[in-house]
């Protein structure tokens, strides 16, 4: 019988990982989570020692005496994962494995995680044609269904890549506030995706896993054929070889790179990009580690 893909999940995290880092994805704190789980209460008045970032700016003008907002914790968070299984993930990383399942381990970490702190979790994926949605829910079997649905999703045959569609198609769907996790390739979420992605950040506390690009001219490998997903091609060892095409596919993808990650970081939303299946645990758990470091200061 074959190994699930959670359980594969599992042993790899175990084996990639530290007894210190182990400790952070079992969920030693639930501040890993924060923002994603609380409900507003009330208002009452400021008090030594309160959070200066709870302070409710608007009603303290109002009433002329400074207010804080209070919140209740829910006892289930909710969590989604946001899964680009367009035909470009389904081609090599940069470290020459599979971004595809780069993603499939992604996406397990948040399972497994979400799972050890009880709550519930969801997937958004597919494309126009074929949408692809499963509520939030914890146990092992519906985790597996969700890893299946990405990994058997993700083909050379799948559409294009269409972050747009998919970033609306997660707002319009995902009707809880959730701990969001967008699984996606170097390219995206695109600096035109600015817009939709600041609204998704309004109602959900957002993370990005981009999973970086094979070198597309693969110079120093010229005996086997080089194809595009996005338009099924060869490249032709010529383009390969030129020193220019070189320079200016590199340069292309440092100002994208740059592009991306200035538009991440000013809406203040967590991201990493990593080299594919070998480099995604460890990355994952150093964004989780600043995230919680970050809401322990707040």
């Amino acid at each position: 019988m074959a190994t699930s893909l959670l359980t594969r999940v599992k042993a790899r995290v175990d084996l990639h990982t530290s007894n210190r880092a182990r400790g952070l994805i079992q969920g030693r704190g639930r501040s890993l989570f924060k923002g994603s789980g609380e409900d507003f209460d009330d208002l009452k008045y400021y008090q030594p020692g309160d959070k200066i970032s709870d302070i409710d700016w608007k009603a303290t003008a109002r009433s002329g005496e400074p207010l804080i907002r209070q919140f209740n914790e829910e006892r289930v968070r909710h969590l989604s994962i946001v899964a680009d299984t367009s035909s470009a993930m389904a081609a090599t990383a940069a470290d020459g494995t599979s971004k595809r399942e780069a993603m499939v381990l992604a996406a397990g970490m948040i399972c497994f995680l979400a799972q050890k702190n009880g709550d519930l979790t969801g997937l958004v994926a597919g494309d126009e044609r074929r949408p692809i949605q499963l509520p939030s829910r914890s146990s092992d079997g519906h985790l597996e269904l969700l890893l299946r649905s990405i990994q058997q999703g993700t083909t050379t045959a799948s559409s294009a890549p269409d972050s747009a569609w998919l970033l609306e198609r997660a707002f319009r769907v995902t009707k809880h506030s959730t701990l969001m996790t967008i699984i996606t390739d170097e390219a995206r979420p695109s600096v035109e995706d600015f817009t939709l992605l600041r609204r998704l950040t309004t109602r959900h506390d957002v993370m990005v896993i981009r999973v970086a690009d094979a070198d597309p001219l693969q110079r120093t490998d010229l005996d086997h054929d080089v194809v595009d997903v996005d338009n099924p091609r060869e490249v032709a060892s010529l383009v390969r070889t030129s020193k220019r095409v070189a320079r200016d596919v590199e340069a292309y993808r440092r100002a994208r790179r740059d592009g991306i990650t200035e538009m991440l970081d000013r809406l203040h939303v967590s991201h990493i990009l990593t080299q594919g299946e070998t480099t995604v645990v460890e990355d994952m758990i150093a964004m989780l580690r600043a995230r919680e470091y970050r809401h322990a200061r707040a």
